[in-house]
C-alpha cells in the first residue's frame, strides 16, 4: 500500500470540517481549538497525538482523531510509526480520547482503556517475526492467529509505504481486530451515527 504522506494530511485536514460539524451538531461542543497549522505549539501537540481540544460540558477533551475512508468494522492501531525504531502512536499519545471517523459512523474510544488493554496484554503477544514478515513480503496485509486468555485470534497486519516529494520514505506498521474484540477485552467504545 503506497500512501503519499503530504496528500494524507491535506485530505485529513479536509475531514476536519465534517469533523468540526459532528463536534457541533452531534456533540453539542461548545468549543473547538485545533492543532493544524504548522507553527511550532501546533506541531508540539501533533507529536502528543492530540489533534483538537474540545470543550464539552465544562469539560475540556485531549483528542486524537482518525479517518478512514470505509467501516471495515475493526479498529486500527499503529504499533510502528516508522518501522522498525520509532514506536506508533498509541505508545507515545497523550489525548483522553481517539474519535475513529468512518463514513456514517463516528466510534468514541477511551485512550487509557485501548492504551492499556493494547500495551500490557495484546502487544506483548505479536511476535516481532510477525511484523518482519510482513515488512520483508512488501505485502500491505497479512492475517496471523494469536491466543488471547485461552482463546484464538485472528488479527491482520497492515503496512504503509510512505513517502514524501523529498525521497524519503518509510513503513507503518500496525494491527486491526474487530471492535467486538477490543470491547470483550475493556476497551470503551461508543459508537454514534455520523452523516
Amino acid at each position: 500500500m503506497n500512501h503519499n504522506f503530504e496528500l494524507s494530511l491535506q485530505r485529513e485536514r479536509m475531514q476536519a470540517v465534517k469533523a468540526d460539524a459532528f463536534y457541533r451538531d452531534v456533540l453539542k461542543v461548545t468549543e473547538i481549538v485545533r492543532f493544524n497549522s504548522d507553527s511550532d505549539s501546533d506541531m508540539e501537540m501533533q507529536r502528543q497525538d492530540v489533534d483538537v481540544l474540545l470543550t464539552l460540558n465544562d469539560i475540556t477533551y485531549r483528542v486524537s482523531e482518525k479517518f478512514r475512508d470505509k467501516d471495515y468494522g475493526d479498529l486500527y492501531v499503529e504499533v510502528y510509526s516508522k518501522f522498525p525504531k520509532t514506536q506508533g502512536w498509541l505508545h507515545t499519545g497523550t489525548p483522553n480520547a481517539i474519535l475513529y471517523f468512518t463514513p456514517n459512523t463516528v466510534y468514541w474510544i477511551t485512550h487509557k482503556s485501548l492504551a492499556n488493554f493494547c500495551l500490557d496484554q495484546l502487544f506483548p503477544l505479536i511476535a516481532l517475526d510477525f511484523f518482519l514478515e510482513l515488512y520483508q513480503s512488501h505485502q500491505p496485509i497479512i492475517s496471523k492467529h494469536i491466543v488471547l486468555n485461552k482463546k484464538p485470534i485472528k488479527i491482520n497486519l497492515i503496512q504503509a509505504h510512505n513517502s514524501l516529494p523529498d525521497g524519503s520514505c518509510w513503513e507503518t506498521i500496525g494491527i486491526s481486530a474487530p471492535f467486538s474484540f477490543f470491547e470483550e477485552n475493556g476497551v470503551k467504545i461508543r459508537k454514534m451515527s455520523y452523516q
